[in-house]
């Protein structure tokens, strides 16, 4: 634990200033429930900038994807993609309500494996920026410069509402 008697604080500007505010936000999300206090390690702080780093990537190939030719012909409606963005938007909606933040983060890293699949694939989904959108959104609370940019990059619009959840 941190005292200012012992000098053994962090001081949260130069995190910042090293890590960026997301990655920053992210680590202290993750670490623990909200009841509990923060357990400050250096190698928490790195693995979220890099977390951070990893999702940048993955947007821009999530871009390119989009924006190249068809190589497969006429982009079919992915099932899948559909499936779990509605199970991702739900689980993270239930954990905002329980405030288990530290699940959402674990949801975050589930849905960069899952697209990191779904672009390695060569078929273009008719749904894969729909859904990306709607993860995007979701993302905003947690890590809402990453998420602004990745949107602004993929989207005309600047008014984003919570995504709605498909039952189905």
């Amino acid at each position: 634990s941190m005292s200012k008697s012992k000098k053994n604080t962090i001081d949260p500007e130069e995190m910042i200033k090293n890590y960026g505010a997301d990655a920053v936000r992210l680590f202290i999300l993750s670490d623990s429930p909200p009841e509990k206090d923060v357990q400050w390690s250096e190698q928490g702080m790195i693995a979220s900038y890099k977390f951070v780093q990893k999702f940048w990537t993955l947007h821009k190939r999530i871009l390119e994807k989009l924006e190249s030719p068809e190589k497969s012909g006429k982009p079919a409606f992915s099932e899948n993609i559909e499936e779990f963005t509605n199970q991702m938007l739900n689980k993270i909606n239930q954990s905002l309500n329980k405030f288990s933040y530290n699940v959402i983060i674990a949801n975050l890293h589930e849905i960069y494996n899952f697209f990191n699949k779904v672009i390695n694939t060569d078929v273009v989904s008719k749904n894969l920026k729909e859904n990306y959108l709607k993860v995007l959104t979701a993302m905003i609370p947690i890590i809402p410069h990453l998420a602004s940019e990745c949107l602004d990059e993929i989207s005309d619009n600047k008014i984003y509402s919570w995504p709605k959840i498909n039952n189905k």
